[in-house]
């Protein structure tokens, strides 16, 4: 079994991103698991040879470019998965190991990170999706019902079967991948949720990197650049030690988040947030199970 982890990037600012995670990730041992990366440029972006040399020195790499001429958000992200997908099915052996799509705004946060994924992804028959669930995502609004503001789904940059393109039907590929394809992965009994990969925010990023549950942080909606920089940056000996003030930290964070909800009614920050929220109660609700 060998996975495969996916680069996708459109610009020299995502390949700077990069090579800022793939330098924390020489800092990691050795994973345990056979891996590989796969460079998706996009079709408007020259292959870097910079990124190529610098995954080299982590793990077997491999650089194609993103054959199909689609662009614009979300279409041109939507159209490269799916080229990506494609040349895996096409060049690798289906081996039950799966292909993460890592995106520039997410870090790799635990030495046994790949590891920890392998593990999970292998309890039991290996799925066709595994990766960070998003419930469905409500606005509460006052003397009205409720509105849907987002589909459940999994989030996007998460583990996919490597003969995944194979298996989802032309209709998956109309829309933003990461919504549609859950509905047929799902259908199929096919879908397994992961606590392994989280959202994670500027503001809270720090802390994230303390909880040996989490693997992999994404920080959706966030500045990019700042987040990249606080996920490879070093703990502190200060942080290490009031680490036990987190969870404090934690609660004061999500009643502010209430207060925000509240406060910005529309908008995407507004959905962001509600999106937090209904994340945090799905959670809590799992464990309480």
């Amino acid at each position: 079994m060998k996975h495969v982890v996916i680069l996708p990037y459109f610009c020299d600012e995502e390949i700077q991103r990069y090579l800022k995670i793939i330098k924390r990730m020489e800092q990691f041992p050795q994973q345990e698991c056979e891996w590989q990366f796969l460079l998706a440029a996009s079709p408007r972006t020259k292959p870097s040879q910079v990124l190529l040399e610098a995954c080299q020195r982590v793990a077997p790499t491999e650089s194609f470019q993103c054959p199909t001429q689609i662009f614009g958000y979300p279409e041109g992200p939507s159209a490269m998965f799916w080229d990506s997908m494609e040349y895996i099915q096409q060049n690798t052996p289906n081996d039950n190991g799966f292909a993460l799509w890592f995106e520039s705004d997410m870090a790799a946060v635990q030495p046994d990170w790949l590891d920890r994924l392998d593990a999970q992804w292998n309890q039991g028959t290996p799925p066709l999706l595994m990766g960070c669930y998003v419930p469905e995502v409500y606005k509460q609004r006052l003397l009205r019902r409720k509105k849907l503001l987002l589909e459940d789904h999994v989030n996007g940059g998460a583990c996919y079967a490597k003969h995944f393109a194979g298996c989802m039907p032309a209709e998956a590929r109309e829309g933003v991948f990461d919504v549609v394809v859950y509905k047929f992965a799902k259908k199929l009994g096919q879908v397994k949720s992961t606590n392994l990969i989280d959202f994670s925010t500027n503001a809270r990023v720090r802390r994230d990197l303390l909880d040996k549950n989490k693997v992999v942080l994404h920080g959706f909606m966030q500045e990019k650049n700042q987040f990249i920089d606080d996920c490879v940056a070093p703990l502190s000996d200060w942080e290490t030690r009031n680490a036990f003030l987190n969870p404090l930290r934690d609660s004061i964070e999500s009643s502010r988040r209430k207060l925000r909800v509240w406060m910005v009614r529309r908008g995407k920050q507004a959905m962001y947030e509600n999106m937090l929220l209904a994340k945090q109660r799905d959670v809590s609700s799992r464990r309480a199970a």
